[in-house]
């Protein structure tokens, strides 16, 4: 009985500190509520923040960081700063929706310049190589795209691989080649469907792989 009741602590024990090592950290400006919700149903005790917040990011971000914004804040000087503490804190980097560019670039790839002309939401065509976060899906598949967060994949750095892009060629997902970061259009999480594909992989990869995708 007493053997028992301590195989029972050590496996409390054990469930406790993984329960303490599954942090993840969600930085964002209103457009990522379902995504924190998601990883909090899949074991993630999830800390959210404001992305123009005052606070700094916490120390101790856990094993995953997720900054998501939609245009408008991506060039301000607190965007920066969240992008440089979650890019070097070691945890596997989530870019979702506008943060895609500055976290390029911060690896690279070159600035460009957002255009002004009007743009509306679009049911769109994608190619998709099963690789990374976009591993079992299919090959081709339909993806309704919301306005205003495109992102031309040739600008991509060679720090970067694409893994899944619209015909006319908009970034819809691509993962660093050998650091844990990822970058996501914000049409990828809004779909239910490919959300769960998507955070099933990053699980996965956390897991297998340090969050690396190659």
């Amino acid at each position: 009985m007493a053997r028992t009741d301590r195989n029972q602590a050590r496996d409390r024990h054990s469930q406790i500190r993984a329960r303490a090592n599954r942090k993840a950290t969600v930085v964002h400006d209103g457009s990522a509520f379902q995504l924190a919700a998601d990883l909090r149903a899949y074991g993630f005790d999830v800390a959210e923040g404001p992305l123009l917040a005052s606070a700094t990011v916490r120390s101790d971000l856990g094993s995953l960081a997720v900054i998501a914004t939609r245009p408008g804040a991506t060039r301000s000087e607190r965007m920066q700063d969240w992008t440089r503490q979650l890019c070097w804190n070691g945890a596997t980097l989530i870019a979702v929706g506008a943060a895609m560019g500055p976290v390029a670039e911060f690896f690279g790839t070159r600035r460009t310049t957002r255009s002004d002309e009007p743009v509306s939401g679009r049911l769109a065509n994608v190619d998709c190589v099963e690789q990374g976060l976009f591993t079992g899906l299919a090959q081709k598949f339909r993806l309704a795209l919301p306005a205003g967060d495109g992102f031309p994949a040739s600008e991509l750095s060679s720090e970067f691989r694409a893994t899944a892009q619209t015909h006319d060629g908009e970034l819809i997902g691509a993962s660093h080649v050998f650091r844990p970061v990822h970058l996501l259009h914000t049409g990828a999480m809004e779909s239910a469907d490919m959300r769960s594909a998507v955070l099933k992989n990053l699980l996965r990869l956390v897991r297998e792989n340090g969050g690396r995708a190659f």
